[in-house]
């Protein structure tokens, strides 16, 4: 067969070959990168786990309410929450703090409660043991759909993500959300490689309806996911089966909706509930204050989390686009492209805080490695990895000393877009 012939394969299969060309894959034992990111890990596990001395010891804001939800719901089960709802809902000075919505992250505490016990510092852990398992998912996803060493590479960015350190050392939900939306976006990801497969639509509406249950308006990342099926359908007119897809959304729905009434007590309560978190921020005079801004504000704190890593991300952004009227169609860079996009300007309609977006720390790290990739590919192979692999583990250093300067210095506990200016000198203290 000629290679001409060769050449005439279906996009798809193309865009295969296209991204294996980016970045040549490592002549090694399939098991040496696995052990490396697990010394990575174990690593950075325990750097961070040491920096838990500085970390808040006692519970002060959102941490003093869920702290107060996991007791209860380990004290009196499934039956606790219908109280909690009633006194959340009737107590307006409550209202800026996490409503009991969050039911499956307070169900999820509570039975680790049942482990460690119902306290902060167990609280903590869970934070502690989400973050570590988020890097051994997302190391797991990017090696199937990316390889060695590419997979190896966005492992350790992920690892040592400044975002994913400092919430890991937090008793809030953030770090458990991370691993539960970033799972969906892969296994999402799955699905589109091939609807037919019935267990990665399982397991995607699994995580779907968790990531849900852990935080509700996480249910905002099935909005990109949901237009980026119509975009392949309609505008790449790649054959897609909307009645799948469309399940793959609505069983969770239908799956979650009877969990949060029965929490709630009646759909009345539930429904007063989310009213009340839709329309509370506009009232908080913090979250107007520091969460305000046009949807830039996000790109403008992960520039300032991981400068480097995200200009590398935002050039390989503008390559997909460039690329975009291309025959060849590179499905894994335009789908974080288009993800990526489209929660952004989502979520421009509502408070904006780095914590909320940190699903977006795996397209910018993917992005970042593919970008280097690009950047080395006319190098030969040898010379092109080890370059690579020296990049990233510059990027990690950089990481790891934002982390101590904005977590561990600094002791933050909302990172949001006005402190980090301030830690990063790029705006004046303010004086008292």
């Amino acid at each position: 067969m000629s290679t001409r012939d060769d050449t005439r394969a279906r996009p798809e299969t193309r865009a295969v070959s296209a991204e294996s060309e980016i970045l040549p894959r490592a002549p090694r034992a399939a098991w040496v990168p696995v052990l490396l990111l697990a010394l990575v890990v174990a690593l950075v596990g325990r750097l961070v786990y040491v920096s838990m001395a500085a970390a808040p010891q006692t519970p002060s804001a959102d941490d003093r309410y869920y702290l107060r939800y996991m007791q209860a719901v380990h004290d009196g089960g499934f039956a606790a929450f219908p109280a909690l709802f009633d006194q959340w809902n009737a107590t307006r000075g409550d209202w800026i703090f996490p409503p009991p919505s969050r039911v499956g992250f307070i169900g999820i505490s509570a039975l680790w409660a049942g482990i460690f016990g119902a306290s902060f510092h167990a609280l903590q852990m869970l934070s502690f043991a989400a973050y570590l398992a988020t890097c051994v998912v997302n190391y797991a996803c990017a090696r199937r759909r990316l390889g060695e060493p590419r997979a190896l590479f966005v492992g350790a960015l992920i690892a040592f993500s400044p975002l994913f350190m400092g919430i890991s050392r937090l008793a809030l939900t953030d770090s458990l959300i991370a691993l539960c939306m970033t799972s969906t976006v892969w296994l999402f990801l799955e699905v589109l490689e091939d609807p037919t497969k019935l267990l990665w639509r399982v397991l995607f509406m699994c995580a779907l309806a968790v990531t849900v249950l852990v935080k509700e308006l996480s249910v905002l990342v099935a909005v990109p996911l949901g237009l980026f099926v119509l975009y392949e359908r309609f505008v790449r007119r790649v054959p897609r089966p909307l009645g799948t897809f469309a399940l793959c959304f609505a069983i969770p729905a239908l799956v979650t909706a009877p969990i949060f009434v029965l929490a709630a007590g009646s759909p009345a309560k539930l429904l007063e509930t989310t009213r009340i978190v839709l329309s509370s921020p506009a009232t908080n005079d913090y979250a107007v204050r520091y969460g305000s801004g046009p949807w830039s504000r996000t790109a403008v704190d992960f520039l300032l989390f991981s400068p480097w890593a995200t200009l590398l991300a935002v050039g390989w952004f503008a390559v997909v686009v460039a690329r975009s009227r291309e025959a060849t169609y590179d499905r894994l860079s335009t789908f974080f492209a288009f993800v990526t996009a489209a929660f952004v300007l989502e979520l421009g309609f509502f408070t904006k805080n780095v914590r909320y977006t940190a699903v977006l720390e795996v397209p910018i790290r993917v992005f970042a490695v593919l970008m280097m990739g690009g950047l080395t590919a006319r190098l030969r192979p040898r010379l092109s990895v080890g370059l690579t692999a020296a990049a990233v583990a510059l990027l990690c250093w950089f990481d790891w000393r934002t982390f101590e300067l904005v977590w561990v210095k600094y002791q933050a506990y909302d990172p949001v877009t006005y402190l980090l200016a301030v830690v990063r000198e790029v705006m004046p203290r303010p004086t008292r």
